[in-house]
């Protein structure tokens, strides 16, 4: 119920407007993404790639002229080269300035953390954002607010992203932001026993995690949103196919609502103050 389930949602929604849509669940098989990618490629027209382990993707598109190729989160280095090829890159800084902005604001111990799914450029993406607006809030505030980061190595493993938040915990983190899949989700888990609070990704995990009981240990998630973003796109050059923006990355930002703040349904208890609320909305402004 993170990133990937966004993805298909994205999918789903394109099925349901009239697209003829096939989903391939890599799993972990590292073996099975070339040929999984062939294969797409041999019967689509256009292939969505979600993960940042397709690295090969780029390689494939050149194989494949005639079949348009996205990839999601991700950009290939060469993309220039590559005319049928569109990486989406999301400004997830944005949206996690905004989310640290707000640890920053309601910490009582001083210390925030972040859990990494991997030390690679799009999670550290996150952190360096996330950093940013903990310590402008503690700025803001007279306060002074430490950062504390780990990677659990791992996107799917809930054992480990509770090892972590422990360990974090520990340290003295009482808001922890979960950027790091189905592995952060075992942060979320495992928060009431710490007597923490967490900070979702992705979707909004205040209604999306195990339907919703986990919403009294998330103050918020940072959303970004695969699912519009890859509706929004394939829709676009659909109809326009002068649209397409091959050999070139489709920036998604905080300015066509593709990263934003969620807090859960509008039954639920909202767990950020007003006061906080409103110090988000001006720097909100300053980002845009």
């Amino acid at each position: 119920m993170s990133f990937n389930d966004s993805a298909k949602a994205g999918l789903d929604e394109l099925e349901e407007q009239g697209y003829t849509v096939n989903v391939t669940e890599c799993n972990t098989d590292e073996t099975q993404y070339e040929p999984q990618l062939r294969t797409a490629a041999e019967k689509s027209e256009i292939v969505i790639g979600v993960g940042s382990e397709l690295t090969m993707i780029g390689e494939i598109a050149k194989e494949y002229p005639d079949t348009k190729f996205i990839w999601v989160d991700n950009v290939v280095d060469n993309y220039k080269d590559i005319p049928n090829l569109t990486c989406i890159s999301y400004k997830q800084n944005e949206g996690s300035y905004l989310v640290g902005y707000i640890a920053g604001s309601m910490t009582e111990t001083g210390v925030v953390g972040f859990i990494g799914g991997a030390d690679i450029p799009v999670i550290n993406d996150f952190y360096v954002g996330y950093e940013q607006g903990a310590k402008q809030a503690g700025k803001d505030l007279n306060k002074d607010v430490k950062v504390i980061k780990g990677y659990t190595g791992d996107w799917s493993d809930t054992n480990l992203g509770a090892e972590h938040a422990q360990d974090q915990a520990t340290r003295g983190a009482d808001i922890i932001f979960c950027a790091a899949g189905g592995s952060g989700n075992g942060a979320i888990m495992k928060a009431k026993d710490l007597g923490i609070k967490c900070i979702g990704v992705h979707q909004d995990q205040r209604i999306t995690l195990g339907d919703g009981q986990y919403a009294d240990d998330i103050l918020c998630s940072m959303i970004k949103n695969v699912q519009k973003s890859i509706v929004d796109y394939v829709n676009e050059f659909y109809n326009d196919d002068s649209k397409w923006i091959g050999g070139d990355i489709f920036y998604a930002g905080s300015d066509g609502d593709y990263v934003k703040v969620a807090y859960g349904s509008e039954d639920m208890e909202m767990l950020v103050p007003d006061k906080v609320l409103a110090a988000l909305d001006q720097q909100m402004a300053k980002i845009k």
